[in-house]
């Protein structure tokens, strides 16, 4: 019998969730064949049989958590998996892919800082995630010093949990494993992972909020609010370009981006989705517009790959659709800025003489303290009012 192990889905995450079974038990398959989607943080992603074989066992039923380089599939009268090469798992066209190299079979595999290897083809190392590496890195921990209760020895996410909350005297974890209370319902995929993240942020960074509101009663019909928010935002960006990148925590050190690469948050009952308009700047309103539709339909459908909600440099938050006037959003680190875009209002002004209705649009801009100064935060708010202000 074979086993084959939940390979590194190529998004930097510990585990994933079992979405639906392509096959069943006493099924004979083909290499490269479907065998399961799993559900990660932001995609739904297609795992392929590695080799021919019957199948003997599935390893968890839909909804269960899978941890990476775990039992998935267990085979009869399956060939050896060949050993002096990984095999590459191939890209599913058109959706999100499986990346990286992996070895299937009975190999335990081992993470690596230049990934996955064979035990015992390295040097003695400290296993670990890529992600949990580079939580590791911004919290300036040392893997190895820190307990390992991964099921193949590795050092987990909750392992670096436990060792914050030893040093601030409390408890965390965000192991799916752990006892639920009574009543409970535990949290599982998107919103699992959102919850990390929101975690991860509230204890690293230095938020600042500012609020402002913009006068757009100069606007001409016609314009598409989305798009305008998103010019401004690269205007601000070359305006005042230090909130546009990304901040190092560990060494103190900024990497800034002339390219705006934004996040912009989509709402789903899954959770939330923030996929990246590259090279926002370059773009005009019919693209964006395009773009951001065509955004809305993969998440929708869970279809969005997951290279297209990766790499951004700054975020938008346009929670005015729905309620609210200003906000406090929370930054995903590395990240330095995000912006929030409350609901339009209207209000009375005296102009010259006269009281006129104008149309106004709150901003919040929340940015890490640490990387950007309350100068630079007041004026890349600034920058992004008088965009908002022109008639075009």
């Amino acid at each position: 019998m074979k086993i084959f192990k939940l390979p590194d889905l190529g998004e930097g995450l510990p585990d994933a969730e079992i979405h639906e079974w392509h096959v069943a038990v006493g099924d004979h398959v083909k290499m490269d064949q479907p065998l399961v989607s799993m559900e990660t943080a932001k995609a739904v992603v297609e795992v392929p049989a590695p080799f021919d074989g019957v199948i003997a066992k599935l390893h968890g039923a839909v909804g269960d958590i899978i941890d990476t380089g775990q039992p998935l599939v267990s085979f009869e009268g399956a060939e050896e998996a060949p050993k002096e090469e990984p095999k590459k798992m191939p890209a599913k066209e058109g959706g999100a892919t499986v990346a990286g190299n992996i070895i299937v079979g009975d190999t335990v595999l081992e993470e690596s800082a230049t990934g996955i290897m064979p035990t015992g083809t390295q040097d003695k190392i400290t296993r670990a995630l890529p992600v949990v590496r580079l939580i590791a890195k911004k919290l300036n921990l040392d893997l190895s010093h820190i307990k390992a209760s991964g099921t193949q020895g590795e050092v987990t996410l909750d392992d670096i949990l436990q060792v914050i909350a030893s040093q601030i005297g409390t408890t965390a974890s965000t192991s799916a494993k752990a006892a639920v209370p009574a009543g409970y319902t535990p949290l599982k995929g998107v919103r699992r992972t959102m919850a990390q993240a929101m975690a991860l942020s509230h204890q690293e960074i230095a938020a600042v909020t500012i609020v402002d509101d913009a006068d757009i009663a100069a606007w001409l019909p016609g314009n598409d609010i989305t798009a305008r928010i998103i010019r401004a935002i690269a205007y601000a960006c070359h305006k005042e370009p230090a909130l546009n990148g990304h901040f190092d925590g560990k060494s103190g050190s900024l990497q800034l981006s002339t390219a705006v690469h934004l996040g912009i948050a989509m709402d789903s009952g899954d959770g939330l989705f923030v996929p990246v308009i590259k090279n926002a700047e370059n773009l005009q309103k019919e693209a964006l517009r395009a773009l951001i539709n065509r955004y809305k339909e993969e998440v929708r459908a869970r279809s969005i790959p997951s290279t297209d909600l990766q790499g951004a440099t700054i975020s938008l938050s346009n929670f005015g659709v729905f309620a609210g006037r200003y906000a406090n959003p929370m930054i995903v680190p590395p990240m330095i800025a995000i912006i929030g875009c409350g609901k339009l209002r209207e209000e009375v002004k005296w102009v010259e003489g006269k009281c006129e209705a104008h149309r106004i649009m709150p901003l919040s801009l929340t940015f890490d303290h640490r990387a950007a100064t309350g100068g630079e935060g007041s004026r890349f708010l600034a920058a992004m009012m008088e965009d908002l202000q022109k008639a075009e």
